[in-house]
């Protein structure tokens, strides 16, 4: 009975793996993570864009909050949220970048934001600038981000 129920579960388990592999939408060569899509430029964003953010950030929010309240819902396949530190325990500064792949947009594909805070004297974080970029589905900016709008 034990070998039989091993065969099953691996039985499963395989079937698991092929309907997983089969639902992988088709590409035109290797997949790219965001990550690694270059950025060939920025548009810096207005501080009336994100006012609520601003709030958010004067009133002790985290800077994971902060962003996010930033970049708004998401809508899409892959959202990637990078933070990097700067300083000792208590950072005095954080830069977050949200990549976002594969939204529901027939012209864009993918956004990414770059967020950089500040901490104040009195332990809130400030939002010191916001940039963004656009990776198009088509057109000339399908290889990497730009600070022009998608066709």
């Amino acid at each position: 009975m034990w070998s039989l129920h091993r065969f099953t579960l691996g039985a499963a388990f395989s079937f698991i793996l092929s309907a997983m592999a089969a639902a992988q939408p088709a590409t035109n060569g290797p997949r790219t993570s965001p990550l690694d899509v270059p950025v060939a430029d920025m548009e810096v964003v207005a501080p009336d864009v994100y006012g609520s953010a601003s709030s958010l950030a004067a009133g002790g929010g985290s800077p994971l909050d902060i962003a996010l309240a930033i970049v708004g819902d998401f809508e899409g396949t892959t959202q990637h949220i990078v933070q990097t530190n700067e300083g000792g325990e208590v950072p005095s500064a954080t830069k977050i970048a949200v990549l976002r792949d594969g939204l529901l947009d027939d012209s864009v594909r993918g956004e990414r934001w770059d967020i950089a805070l500040t901490r104040t004297g009195a332990g809130a974080w400030a939002i010191r600038e916001v940039k963004r970029s656009w990776r198009c589905r088509r057109g000339e900016h399908t290889d990497r981000f730009a600070a022009q709008r998608c066709p």
